[in-house]
């Protein structure tokens, strides 16, 4: 098995199902001067782009909490991008040498990831609701991590724009307005026609379009008092 194969083995059991390949070349041509692989990794020579598909890990993230409600949801205000990084964290055998980027708040580097997950062949920006939408999973797709890695790899194809041709039934769902708010926005994702059967399920929807009911949810589903809004 070659390394990354070895990465999506260990990634898959906790949902991170889809991986992409940018070469350095690919990533340098479209990022900003200041963040070209010599600048955020000089070792670099692939990006390898990590999201999240469909259901899988949110019902991770959910037994992962399941586990320790108070310490790993009342008492944080990111538990879903913290079990992330602990996935990532068990597995620092796998990241010799590279550097791992998340899309958080705290995160010390801003990348663009959906450009990213365009360039390692995940999907494309959708012309409509701005997320990228792919062929496996429609717009039900996260991105968690860029990996810089030292390995040279196969550049992942990129692929084809779904949004050709399609009669846009997710600005249908929105109009008059168009898009101008969470609600909208997820209005517009809902009605997309690409992949309909991965939708998030209703609490995973509620936490990414509105976290302070999301987090409520949450408490209320394990039954511990939320100690971060508090």
């Amino acid at each position: 098995m070659t390394w990354l194969d070895d990465v999506r083995a260990a990634l898959e059991p906790a949902g991170l199902n889809q991986l992409g390949v940018i070469g350095r070349d690919r990533y340098d041509a479209s990022a900003p001067p200041e963040l070209r692989a010599r600048n955020v990794h000089p070792g670099a020579r692939s990006i390898v782009v990590v999201g999240s598909g469909g259901r899988a890990h949110w019902e991770r993230f959910l037994e992962w909490v399941a586990a320790d409600p108070v310490g790993r949801l009342a008492r944080r205000p990111h538990p879903l991008d913290d079990f992330c990084a602990e996935v990532f964290a068990g597995l620092d055998r796998l990241w010799e040498g590279c550097r791992v980027v998340f899309p958080t708040f705290r995160a010390p580097l801003r990348l663009d990831f959906v450009k990213l997950g365009e360039l390692a062949g995940l999907g494309r920006r959708s012309e409509q609701i701005l997320i990228l939408v792919g062929d496996r999973f429609g717009p039900w797709l996260a991105l968690r991590a860029a990996v810089f890695a030292p390995h040279e790899l196969p550049e992942s194809t990129l692929p084809r724009h779904p949004c050709t041709g399609c009669p846009a039934p997710c600005l249908q769902a929105v109009a008059p307005a168009g898009i101008v708010d969470s609600a909208s926005h997820l209005r517009a994702r809902e009605a997309c026609i690409m992949a309909p059967a991965e939708i998030y399920l209703p609490l995973q929807r509620m936490y990414h379009y509105d976290r302070a009911a999301g987090r409520r949810a949450l408490c209320a589903l394990y039954g511990v008092a939320d100690e971060v809004a508090a």
